[in-house]
């Protein structure tokens, strides 16, 4: 039988694509910057590669040259030039403080030698193994390791490097501390190494200053026009989304069948190729992409203000850019929420739809009118308020200079037919902040519309009684008040729109300041401040604490340990009293060193250096030392101290990606090697295109970067000019490349497999473990933020709050520690999330691990994170808000403020406001999950609209419609809503706690019990 038609034709075309480089470049992702920055990263190794084969250079270090390109690539030359420069810093201190230590190593080792060697003793005896050199050494080796790598898991996100460096130059040298026979030999061995380590950061530091520069505030701007384009893509999925399920509302169908469309996108097994699904799936990645963008952004900003820099912008500039962008980011976080928001009324109505019974089909119709007023109100205000932020975002990057104005004008010439129908808003017109800040108060002056439109959406419906049995009893007038939960999303989306425009016009009015104070005219010498460089040196700053994952932390130590120590000591400790007296206060330093032993960190360290050791004892024992020396079995101890990991999920994943990574650096060096015949300027050559080929996975996986720094390492140990002769010189035998390849090989997985039992024995320190511990601790720092959110909401409803400017307000004190808190709880989300991840690889002993249950808890923390963040920033911002709308709302200021006066007095009264349930329900939960012990029995997680319902129930005015344009109306609505998802998210965690942890509850004992004496009474009266 022929072919199909055409199908000959499609699988040329298919054929063509693949062989297409731009088919290629777009599966990679490998645009042009980022292959300059593989062929920049490729550069260090090669030079000092290229530099040995000079005799001058290969007579310095001699057999231990190879350490030179390992350092250049462990430099970090790729990252930006503040960051670099404060890495190299602590590279040279730190290798300098190793090489002083070492040499008192060495003169120990050879006093020890000295001191127990006859006097008359024989040269052979003199010169030969000595156990006395061997175990001082050994005790030096263990103490420099152990110290190395706990100030490394100390401050990881600074020290990672420079501990490396430390730990390489002590293996280096102290295993062969006891063969040292005179100090001028060991003198000279730490000379001719500190050399090499020299030569490699000064050609890691010149390839990084000098070639294609990398600045923290090129890549703030580069973050910033992403953040502007990303914003554009989560305000259109919004939009998407939005439009998807107003033709669900509005559909031919009952309110059953509703409910159960509208509940298909929380459940994707139901329906997977529902649109209502791909467009929330859309919403939800457009969103995570936006938080990713602001974590690296705000990890940029952090190392920005240490440059000096020839630039227009100061780094008050840019990092007063960094919080207006936060400010912009909130909204939309909580504008994407729209799910979780309608997940929440889908529960609701039905439980309401269940407890009132079938509905006629009049009601469901007057339901379906309601929702169709809803959707297209929520369309039609979300398209304008998009249109105004892409708008007044685009001028943003116009008036800094981030794009062109020719690129502008393009996008006005391709809508020029649009903007012929009426006088649109571009970001090309003169006084364009006047202009906008006009069309975004016509925007605020429409809520008055929804007045009349929605006026079947009253705040409350009450089921009316027709049958009053007694004038003074309430109750038969009014019974169980139903929220029009439509009316609050109206409000609550209308709200977040409102405060989203208020924070671009806040960013466009910034970008003009900037312009009419003469900042953008020319460019200036930009230094950092004298407090700046004080924090670049002490290593102690919150900005530590940044939201944005190191690249790094995925292979080494958790960063969530940082904060593992320091949480206890803002409360008292339960085993003893403040000190007294002198005593007291002096025998603190012998606690705080207990504290130090025990500690996460300091176990971490002793476990890298009990691994190192098992290698390490080969060069200490008489059997053993010249194998250690002939076979370089120094190389496996530098893959453990350079990828040593914390936990055995980790650990697990190490051995198998860094085994791989070295076969294929083992097959790419024998090609290199043999493709040019062995010709040295052949091999340098295609040495470079084979590192840039592996500097494909250091740049764009960083997840691999580990064994992407050991594969990029091992490559580049292959070639260097040394001669048969000076190669054995040191008693190594010379191997040919097809030997010396398999060794490599075999020394990495020797390392990991030795890396791996430290981690298990003599107890296994497991993802799964680490992961538990996280999330009890994540939810206590939840607890924390609650707790300071709900104070924010509390002052400004007595009206203590003050403006976040003033130092000596409230507002001011509570936004720092609120920013504090969000932080750190950032940061452990993403130690859950790495943690998660690595749960995977290790196998399932005793069970399988709840995986799904804790990414559940750890995308509920993430909800409800959020929800509070944006409940603290809608009352710290209300002001400003309320300030811009004054002039639309003259006439009703008094009973604006009345209406506020009124909420105040009864939220303060409320006894479920006061209670601070949700506080003491986090803390529960935390502490259940950190010390595994069950729950305990009838915790509850509130209502939804509690307040709403308590206002309703005093004065039902206070919730009417007309209320609709006070700022503080929606927001008191908004922090209803937000209090609602919450509640809702809580529940589904206690939920999720309950799975794993359990509850303490004698229910089924007592059920057991009756069930027996029931089994008992039917047994007996059968035997009657």
């Amino acid at each position: 039988m022929a072919p199909p038609r055409g199908s000959g034709g499609s699988k040329v075309a298919t054929l063509l694509s693949l062989l297409n480089p731009l088919t290629w470049r777009e599966r990679l992702e490998l645009d042009t910057r980022s292959f300059l920055i593989m062929l920049k990263g490729a550069l260090p190794p090669t030079i000092v590669i290229a530099i040995y084969q000079s005799s001058a250079i290969a007579d310095i270090t001699t057999t231990i040259g190879y350490l030179s390109a390992l350092i250049s690539v462990l430099s970090q030359a790729l990252t930006p030039r503040a960051k670099f420069m404060r890495i190299m810093f602590f590279d040279l201190l730190s290798t300098c403080v190793s090489a002083s230590l070492c040499c008192l190593a060495v003169f120990c080792a050879v006093r020890a030698r000295e001191h127990n060697t006859p006097a008359g003793a024989s040269e052979s005896v003199r010169n030969g193994f000595s156990s006395d050199a061997c175990a001082v050494s050994a005790v030096w080796f263990i103490f420099m390791i152990w110290i190395a790598n706990t100030i490394r898991a100390w401050r990881p996100m600074e020290l990672q490097d420079p501990m490396v460096a430390f730990s390489i130059f002590c293996c280096v040298t102290i295993t062969r501390g006891g063969m040292f026979t005179t100090l001028s030999e060991g003198l000279s061995f730490i000379a001719r190494l500190l050399k090499g380590f020299m030569l490699g950061f000064a050609i890691a530091t010149g390839v990084s200053l000098l070639i294609l520069p990398i600045t923290s505030r090129g890549h703030v701007f580069d973050d910033v026009k992403a953040y502007v384009a990303q914003i554009d893509t989560v305000l259109q999925s919004q939009i998407s989304f939005v439009k998807g399920t107003s033709e669900v509302w509005t559909g031919s169908q009952g309110l059953l069948k509703r409910i159960r469309t509208a509940r298909s996108m929380r459940d994707m097994e139901n329906n997977p190729s529902s649109d209502l699904e791909s467009k929330q799936k859309r919403l939800t990645a457009s969103i995570t992409k936006l938080n990713a963008l602001h974590g690296k952004l705000q990890s940029d900003l952090l190392y920005s203000t240490d440059e000096i820099a020839w630039g227009k912008l100061s780094a008050e500039d840019v990092n007063k850019i960094g919080s207006l962008l936060r400010s912009i980011l909130l909204p939309l976080s909580g504008m994407a929420m729209l799910p979780e928001v309608l997940d929440m009324i889908v529960k609701n109505e039905g439980t309401h739809h269940n407890s009132l019974g079938s509905r006629d089909n009049e009601e469901e119709s007057v339901k379906d009118s309601e929702m169709q007023k809803v959707a297209q109100t929520l369309h039609d205000r979300l398209v304008d308020s998009s249109r105004l932020v892409t708008v007044g975002l685009q001028y943003v990057l116009l008036a800094f200079g981030l794009v062109k104005r020719k690129k502008i004008e393009k996008q006005c010439l391709g809508n020029s037919d649009e903007e012929a129908a009426g006088d649109i808003l571009s970001p090309l017109q003169p006084d364009f902040a006047l202009r906008f800040e006009k069309e975004m108060r016509q925007y605020f002056s429409h809520r008055k519309d929804l007045t009349k439109d929605l006026a079947s959406l009253e705040a409350f419906a009450s089921e009316k009684s027709n049958d009053v049995t007694s004038p003074d009893d309430t109750r038969a007038v009014t019974t169980d008040p139903d929220v029009k939960q439509e009316f609050f999303l109206i409000l609550y989306m209308g709200h977040l729109q409102d405060t989203l425009l208020m924070a671009t016009l806040d960013l466009i009015q910034f970008a003009d300041g900037k312009i009419e104070d003469g900042t953008m005219k020319q460019s200036r010498l930009i230094l950092p401040k004298l407090n700046t460089i004080r924090r670049w040196l002490s290593l102690g700053s919150e900005k530590d604490l940044k939201t944005a994952p190191d690249r790094r932390q995925s292979s080494h130590v958790d960063p969530s340990s940082v904060f593992a120590q320091t949480e206890a000591n803002n409360f008292p400790d339960p085993e003893h009293l403040p000190p007294a007296n002198w005593f007291e206060k002096g025998s603190l330093a012998l606690h705080y060193l207990s504290h130090f032993i025990r500690s996460e960190q300091s176990v971490f360290g002793f476990r890298v250096a009990a691994a190192a050791f098992s290698v390490g004892i080969l060069a200490y024992l008489r059997q053993t030392q010249e194998f250690f020396i002939h076979q370089r079995c120094i190389w496996a101890m530098i893959v453990i101290v350079i990828g040593m990991n914390p936990t055995s999920g980790q650990t697990m994943f190490g051995f198998v990606a860094r085994i791989v990574a070295t076969a294929v650096s083992l097959v790419l060096s024998l090609i290199v090697w043999y493709i040019v015949d062995q010709k040295t300027p052949g091999v340098i050559v295609f040495l470079y295109l084979a590192n840039v080929f592996e500097y494909y996975f250091y740049v764009k996986a960083p997840q691999y970067f580990g064994a992407s720094i050991i594969a990029i390492v091992t490559l580049n140990v292959i070639v260097r000019k040394l001669g048969v002769e000076v190669a054995t010189s040191n008693g190594q035998p010379y191997y040919p490349i097809y030997l010396f390849g398999p060794y490599k090989l075999a020394a990495v997985a020797a390392g990991c497999a030795i890396s791996f039992f430290w981690v298990v024995f003599p107890y296994p320190i497991t993802a799964k473990s680490t992961l538990r511990k996280t999330v009890g601790r994540g939810l206590f720092v939840l607890a924390k933020f609650y707790s300071c959110m709900h104070t924010i909401i509390e002052l400004w409803l007595t009206g203590e709050l003050g403006e976040t400017e003033d130092v000596r307000s409230a507002s001011y004190t509570l936004e720092r520690s609120r920013h504090k808190v969000f932080k750190e709880e950032m940061l452990l989300l993403n130690s859950l999330r790495m943690h998660s991840h690595f749960s995977t690889f290790e196998p399932p002993i005793g069970g399988k691990f709840p995986k799904p249950t804790y990414d559940q808890i750890i995308s509920q923390i993430q909800r409800m994170l959020t929800s509070m963040a944006l409940m603290a920033h809608t009352t710290q911002n209300l002001d400003a808000l309320t300030t811009s709308d004054a002039s639309s709302q003259d006439q009703g200021e008094n009973d604006d403020d009345k209406w506020v006066s009124r909420l105040a007095s009864i939220a303060l009264q409320s006894s479920g406001f006061k209670s601070h349930k949700i506080t003491s329900l986090l803390c529960h939960l935390s502490a259940s999950v950190l010390n595994s012990q069950p729950l305990p029995p009838y915790l509850s997680t509130g209502d939804s609209f509690p307040l709403a319902r308590e206002l309703q129930r005093i004065d039902e005015e206070l919730l009417s419609i007309r209320h609709v344009q006070d700022p503080a109306f929606s927001a008191f609505v908004c922090l209803e809503v937000l209090r609602s998802v919450v509640s809702f998210t809580l529940d589904d965690l206690l939920r999720s706690v309950k799975s794993l942890v359990g509850e303490l509850s004698f229910d089924f004992h007592i059920q057991h019990a009756a069930e027996s004496q029931r089994l008992m009474s039917e047994a007996n009266t059968q035997d009657d």
